[in-house]
């Protein structure tokens, strides 16, 4: 049993096989297959029963490897035997990955119109668009670090990341492999270039995924950057023979290592452990010496296991595996009406390896391997590929182009109502005596404001000026009246502080106030107690701001976050009374804005399914929902400062309704609408009002 030097095993090895197809023959390691069917049922049981395989989202490392291993081969071969035609490769990727990832993504199109809530629609369509460019990956890297989409719940084509960073690895890898053998006509010189090129880019690699996932976690998982490694090591065991000498009871015992790591933290990784970085190290070093082992596996029996029919033939179905089985999970819900249970799971998870077999049989090998495919130059199949990306692109957009139209032009229908209390929209409907014909009213959920298609977009603006990062540079921007004689007041706090900002402008311009917004990610204004915390930069800027900007008053809010616990709320509470304390020192009116109640998912849940609603509809209890130890509150006490405590404005007669007058009352789980901010805004102000400081 032998292998070339490129890493491609000769006819002769046992542990090879050729699937034929018409006009075609693919020579296919038995090894790799079977890594292959290990790699997608430790994702697809990990997404099924995540439990049960904590780890398995290790089986798209496993992946990355063997692409790394069997695309680097490829390319070396063909730049030893005449040049690598970046056309022809191109096109022959296109027509193996494309076909069925277009499928996927149209029929997850119609699948998400039919059946996803209309809160999540435009999400779903968003991430399919990302997916249909091969771009899904860094669309998810920047929602992981944007506070605002890091809570949205998991897209339709959340798995095309891994397709996109493959995509991406198969567009810049043949460039380098050209890049790194230019200019010489020795072979050996020119291996041993590309050894050393491929060598560095993996350490480099490997040091950016270290980097990203101590630093900057969310992100990092889903950054190309932090991935290439693993397709770089793939590489090396394709152009170097680690193992082409050693003899059989050696490489069984690298073999046996290799599944062992694998097999090991698909069971004992979780969500909690850090990766990839240098976590990722056993699972890729475990899949690279499995390929490294070579084809032939000295023991019989073992070797009989991994060729055995079933392991090879879910191998050969992986592709389309993988693809079908994360819009099912993610649809069944929706269209059973409950999450699924067990034997529903099953039933999924047959009908995804169903689905697979059959796009494939029909879709995936007519167009890859038939004889007229495989003649069409690569520039026609780039146009058709491009036309077919365009199509399910457009397919995607135009739902959420219309809906955002229809959302708009029912925003302007009641903008002028959410200022007006006789309009009993929404504060209004709680706090006005007038108002309650509109307590008892049941409005349809295709009536209400914002529309539920774009009830995750409605911020009214209130990030324009948002720190995302903690910047020891914040960002004041000016709302309101520009008279220099008029009422200066400083909002400051995190994203809670953010959504009064829709509200607040309209009411700023109307009293004359000049409000500067000082908002950002965390790190709400509080008292410098170490310099080492990572909030102290942000701390003191904030405070230098508010104490030299001679305003009548500062306006400070932020999120009481439910998974602090009373000892942690206490110390919040603690450091916020140093500042504010500080603060009153100088003559400074400190005006606190006590939070929003929390929304419980079921809640939420329910406002996404419903086709009514009155106060009742998707209520939550007032008194789980209130919390007394709110640091804002605290503070206030603490200081004798005012508190704006607007709490009637959301709750009333024991429950907290999701609608009002109309009007949704939250975006998430814990972020007001931008609509219905403009409607808590007056009664806001003039609470503010009441506690500035008389002239």
């Amino acid at each position: 049993m032998t292998a070339t030097r490129d890493g491609v095993v000769s006819t002769a090895t046992s542990g090879a096989r050729a699937t034929r197809k018409p006009g075609h023959a693919v020579l296919v390691r038995a090894d790799i297959q079977a890594l292959r069917a290990f790699a997608v049922m430790a994702v697809v049981l990990f997404h099924f029963w995540p439990g049960a395989v904590p780890g398995g989202y290790i089986g798209v490392d496993v992946f990355f490897v063997i692409s790394g291993f069997l695309i680097s081969a490829q390319l070396v071969r063909r730049r030893e035997s005449g040049g690598v035609k970046l056309g022809e490769f191109w096109a022959a990727r296109a027509r193996r990955l494309l076909p069925a990832s277009l499928l996927v993504l149209a029929v997850s199109i119609v699948l998400t119109l039919v059946w996803a809530p209309a809160t999540l629609q435009s999400q779903y369509l968003r991430s399919i668009i990302g997916s249909a460019l091969y771009v899904e990956n860094w669309v998810l890297a920047v929602d992981a670090v944007d506070y605002l989409a890091a809570e949205n719940a998991p897209p339709i084509a959340q798995h095309y990341w891994s397709l996109s960073v493959e995509e991406q690895f198969y567009i810049f890898w043949p460039l380098l492999i050209i890049l790194a053998t230019i200019g010489t006509a020795a072979a050996a010189v020119r291996r041993r270039r590309l050894v050393w090129a491929v060598a560095a880019v993996t350490v480099l690699g490997f040091g950016a995924s270290v980097f990203l996932t101590a630093t900057n976690a969310p992100f990092g998982y889903f950054a190309t950057q932090s991935r290439v490694w693993e397709f770089g090591l793939g590489a090396l065991v394709a152009l170097v023979p680690f193992t082409a000498k050693r003899g059989p009871g050696l490489r069984m015992a690298i073999w046996l290592a290799g599944w062992a790591a694998m097999a090991a933290t698909a069971m004992i990784y979780g969500p909690a452990t850090p990766f990839p970085g240098v976590a990722a190290l056993l699972p890729v070093l475990g899949a690279a010496a499995v390929i490294a082992s070579g084809p032939d596996i000295p023991v019989k029996w073992i070797g009989a296991l991994v060729a055995w029919r079933p392991v090879q033939w879910l191998g050969d179905q992986s592709y389309g595996i993988y693809l079908w089985h994360w819009p099912l999970i993610v649809i069944a819900p929706f269209m059973l009406g409950h999450v699924a249970s067990f034997p529903e799971r099953v039933a999924l998870l047959v009908i995804t390896i169903a689905a697979a077999a059959l796009a494939k049989r029909f879709i995936e090998d007519p167009i890859r391997f038939s004889a007229r495919t495989r003649n069409v130059r690569p520039r026609v199949i780039g146009l058709v590929t491009a036309a077919a990306m365009a199509l399910v692109v457009a397919a995607a957009a135009a739902p959420i182009a219309l809906a955002a139209q229809k959302g708009e032009a029912r925003q302007d229908q009641v903008e002028g109502q959410l200022t007006d209390p006789a309009a009993c929209r929404g504060a209004a409907v709680l706090l006005e005596e007038g108002c309650a014909a509109a307590r008892e009213a049941t409005v349809d959920a295709a009536d209400v404001v914002p529309t539920l298609a774009n009830l995750y977009e409605d911020t009214g603006g209130a990030f324009a000026c948002y720190d995302q990062e903690l910047t020891g540079d914040p960002s004041v921007c000016r709302i309101g009246s520009e008279d220099p004689d008029a009422v200066r007041i400083a909002l400051t706090g995190d994203s809670h502080a953010a959504m009064l900002i829709p509200g607040l402008r309209e009411e700023a311009e109307s009293r004359g106030w000049a409000i500067d917004t000082i908002v950002g990610r965390g790190c709400v204004w509080q008292a410098v107690e170490s310099p080492e915390s990572e909030c102290a930069d942000r701390w003191a800027a904030v405070e230098e701001i508010l104490l030299s900007g001679d305003y009548d008053a500062v306006v400070v809010t932020a999120w009481n976050r439910e998974d602090f616990d009373a000892a942690a709320q206490d110390e919040v509470a603690a450091r916020m009374t140093r500042a504010w304390e500080t603060a009153k020192a100088q003559g400074i009116t400190v005006i606190g804005v006590a939070d929003n109640p929390p929304v419980p998912q079921a809640s939420a849940d329910c406002l996404a399914a419903s086709a009514s609603f009155t106060l009742e509809t998707c209520a939550f209890d007032a008194d789980e929902a209130h919390a007394a130890n709110d640091p804002i509150r605290q503070a206030g006490e603490a200081t004798g400062s005012p508190v704006a405590d607007l709490w009637d404005a959301y709750c009333a007669d024991d429950v907290c309704p999701m609608v009002m007058g109309g009007v949704v009352v939250y975006r998430d789980l814990h972020h007001i609408t931008g609509t219905f901010s403009k409607s808590l805004a007056p009664y806001l102000a003039d609470e503010i009002s009441a506690a500035l400081p008389d002239d």
